[in-house]
């Protein structure tokens, strides 16, 4: 029978890619977890093919790496069998270089993804990183398979991969974070808990409204803030937010970085 997929790893990102591959395939991909089969691993996973081989996963298709790039090294650095492997091998392992990847699989076409959980979403948008020496006919195939997944985004240098990578997945809860301390901020003084309840609900809400207005901050200042008003001296004691931004976003490239092999 032809196996089109297998997923290394069965944590939060290895359970999506199976499940989602299952529901917009229609085939159980094969699946390998780091902490071995158990009960609890396939009422997590129940569509896929548990295999305790990690190179089972070899007579698929295509390969997606769900597992992080140091256990990907152990796992497969003296691999024959990962050597002699001439499928699609999609890697989400952020901290391992495409050229890192091809040593593990030399004969393997190499495309590092950076995949976005949604949640409510039943599918798995993309972000693909094309190597520019990848002949477009092996191209077009491996990109058929991702797009089963869901809409995929395209780049063909790896450092903008790695910072749109970022913006997508690690950033917003960096951001969401920050969010959620301003809206502690601004409930400082309630005392009661169902107000403190309120405020938040009221206050998230805005948020969405405002980022799904798609103005820019400069539009949205103007729409809102009055001059001499709340909004208007709310936004000149803010000082240089940007900054700040800049400096953790520059702090979390330094450690991708520190991390890539």
């Amino acid at each position: 029978m032809r196996i089109r997929l297998g997923v290394l790893g069965a944590g939060r990102l290895g359970s999506a890619i199976a499940k989602t591959w299952h529901a917009r395939a229609r085939q159980s991909p094969l699946i390998w977890s780091r902490s071995g089969y158990c009960a609890h691993a396939q009422g997590r996973v129940a569509e896929g093919q548990w295999v305790t081989d990690w190179t089972k996963l070899l007579k698929a298709e295509s390969i997606v790496i769900a597992i992080p790039g140091h256990a990907l090294l152990k796992l497969a650095g003296d691999n024959e069998q990962a050597r002699q492997f001439t499928g699609n091998v999609f890697s989400a392992a952020a901290s391992l270089a495409s050229s890192s990847l091809q040593q593990l699989f030399p004969r393997a076409t190499i495309l590092c993804v950076a995949p976005f959980l949604i949640h409510g979403v039943k599918s798995i948008p993309m972000l693909a990183l094309r190597p520019a020496s990848l002949p477009l006919s092996r191209w077009l195939q491996a990109k058929a398979e991702l797009e089963c997944f869901g809409d995929i985004d395209v780049v063909e240098d790896e450092q903008v991969f790695s910072q749109i990578a970022l913006l997508g997945a690690s950033w917003p809860v960096v951001v969401v974070s920050a969010v959620q301390a301003a809206a502690s901020a601004g409930l400082q003084r309630l005392e009661d808990q169902s107000a403190s309840q309120v405020g938040r609900r009221i206050f998230l809400r805005a948020i969405q409204s405002l980022l799904a207005n798609g103005a820019g901050s400069q539009e949205l200042a103007g729409e809102v803030a009055t001059p001499g008003g709340i909004t208007e001296r709310g936004l000149k004691s803010l000082g240089d937010v940007t900054t700040l931004f800049e400096h953790v976003f520059q702090q979390m490239q330094a450690r991708a970085e520190e991390l890539r092999a």
